[in-house]
C-alpha cells in the first residue's frame, strides 16, 4: 500500500486548513495509507481526520506532500531522508515573489523537494528561478469537496434577481469593482434594473453598512455564517462576482457553481484553472504594479465590463441559467480533491522520473482510479 505523509494545517476554520482535510481524504480514498504531520490543528476536526492524528510517524514514507503558504516551506534533511518523493503544493496571487516575507532563505528551503507545484502558471513561474536543478516545477490546482455543495433549483425567471460576493472582501477581493458597476447600473437603468440586488457577505472590515443607503438595494452581511446559513444564501442568489486581483482557486466560486449558480471571474490566475466562457463569464482585467513597485503586479478588473456582464446576466436569464447547469454538472467532477489527487499521482510520474513513476504504479496498486488521471 502507497504510504502517504501530509504536512499541512488541519483546521475547518482557514483554507489552507479545509484543504488540508480536503487532501487527506482524497489520499484514503485513492486507497494510500495516509499519517499527518499539521503545522495547525483547530478542534474540532472531522472524525475521520482525527483519527489520522493517532497514527504514530514511522519512516520512510513513498510520498510527503507539503502543502502550506510560500512563506512556511522548508523541509529538514530528516523529513527528506524520510520519504522517497517529496512534494511542496502551494499557491501565490502576484506575479513574482518579490514581496514574500522570507524570500532570500527560498533557494535554500526549496532544495529539500523533489517537486513544487504551483495552483497555476503564474505560481508555477514565481517558484521557478529558485528551484535548483534537481527540483522540479509544474503545475496543478487544488480542488475542494463538493459533496457539501449540491445543486439546488433557482427560480431564474423571479422579478429578483440576486448578485452577490461573498469571502473575506480585503483589498484583494476588489469588492468595490462589483459596487460601482452595481451602483452605476441603478443610476442608468433605474426602471430595468430596479429588481437587482447586490449582497456582500464578508468577514473582514471595511464595507460599511451605509453604503446600503448609498445603493439602492445593497446589503452588506458582516457575519461568520455556519455552512447551513451559506448554503442558504447560495441557493437564493443567481450571480456570483469575483473580480479578485489574485486567488488560488476561489472556493466560494467552486461552491456556488456546484449549487447551481452562475460566476463573472477575473480571468486571471487561479480562475483561469477553472474559467471558461462555457459555463461562466472571464471578466477583463490589466495588470498593475502592486503599491507603486514595478516588480510586482496583480490583476485589477476592468469595472466597465463588470457592469457590461452583470447588464447581460440580468437580461439573458435563460442564457445564465444554462451555463450554471452546465457549470454545476462539470465543476465537481474537475475540482474535487479525488480528481485531483489522482492528477497529482500522474504529475509526480511525468516530473519526478524513475521515483515519480513507482509512486504511480504503487498508487494504482493501492486502488487510485486511473480513468481519472
Amino acid at each position: 500500500m502507497l504510504k502517504v505523509l501530509l504536512k499541512a494545517p488541519m483546521s475547518v476554520y482557514s483554507g489552507y486548513g479545509n484543504d488540508g482535510i480536503g487532501i487527506a481524504r482524497a489520499f484514503m480514498n485513492s486507497g494510500a495509507d495516509v499519517y499527518l504531520q499539521p503545522s495547525h490543528v483547530d478542534a474540532p476536526l472531522p472524525e475521520d481526520i482525527a483519527m489520522l492524528l493517532t497514527k504514530r510517524l514511522v519512516a520512510p514514507f513513498d510520498l510527503m506532500i507539503h502543502h502550506v503558504d510560500p512563506a512556511q516551506l522548508g523541509l529538514l534533511n530528516e523529513e527528506r531522508r524520510g520519504s522517497k518523493v517529496t512534494v511542496a503544493w502551494t499557491m501565490w496571487e502576484y506575479t513574482s515573489l518579490n514581496n514574500l516575507k522570507g524570500r532570500s532563505k527560498l533557494k535554500k528551503a526549496l532544495t529539500n523537494y523533489d517537486l513544487v507545484l504551483g495552483y497555476d502558471q503564474v505560481t508555477a513561474d514565481c517558484f521557478r528561478p529558485y528551484a535548483g536543478p534537481k527540483t522540479s516545477v509544474g503545475v496543478l490546482q487544488g480542488g475542494y469537496l463538493p459533496d457539501n455543495w449540491t445543486k439546488v433549483e433557482k427560480d431564474w425567471h423571479s422579478k429578483r434577481f440576486g448578485f452577490a460576493m461573498c469571502g473575506v472582501l480585503s483589498d484583494r477581493k476588489d469588492p468595490f469593482v462589483t459596487i460601482m458597476a452595481f451602483k452605476e447600473l441603478k443610476e442608468e437603468y433605474p426602471e430595468e434594473f430596479e429588481p437587482a440586488e447586490l449582497h456582500l457577505k464578508t468577514t473582514a472590515p471595511g464595507l460599511h453598512s451605509a453604503m446600503e443607503q448609498w445603493v439602492p438595494k445593497l446589503r452588506v452581511h458582516y457575519d461568520s455564517w455556519p455552512e447551513d446559513v451559506l448554503k442558504e444564501f447560495y441557493s437564493v442568489q443567481h450571480v456570483l462576482c469575483a473580480p479578485s486581483r489574485g486567488e488560488g482557486k476561489n472556493m466560494p466560486a467552486l461552491e456556488f457553481q456546484s449549487m447551481g449558480g452562475a460566476v463573472i471571474a477575473t480571468n486571471w490566475g487561479g480562475h483561469t484553472g477553472w474559467l471558461s466562457p462555457e459555463y461562466a463569464y472571464p471578466l477583463d482585467y490589466k495588470l498593475m504594479p502592486l503599491d507603486g513597485n514595478p516588480r510586482v503586479s496583480n490583476a485589477r478588473a476592468d469595472k466597465d465590463h463588470m457592469k457590461a456582464l452583470m447588464l447581460h446576466t440580468f437580461r439573458n436569464r435563460d442564457e445564465v441559467k444554462a451555463k450554471a447547469n452546465l457549470a454545476s454538472q462539470i465543476i465537481p467532477q474537475t475540482m474535487s480533491w479525488d480528481t485531483k489527487i489522482n492528477h497529482l499521482y500522474r504529475k509526480v510520474s511525468e516530473l519526478v522520473p524513475g521515483k515519480g513513476t513507482e509512486i504511480l504504479h504503487k498508487a494504482l496498486m493501492s486502488g487510485a482510479n486511473n480513468e481519472s488521471f
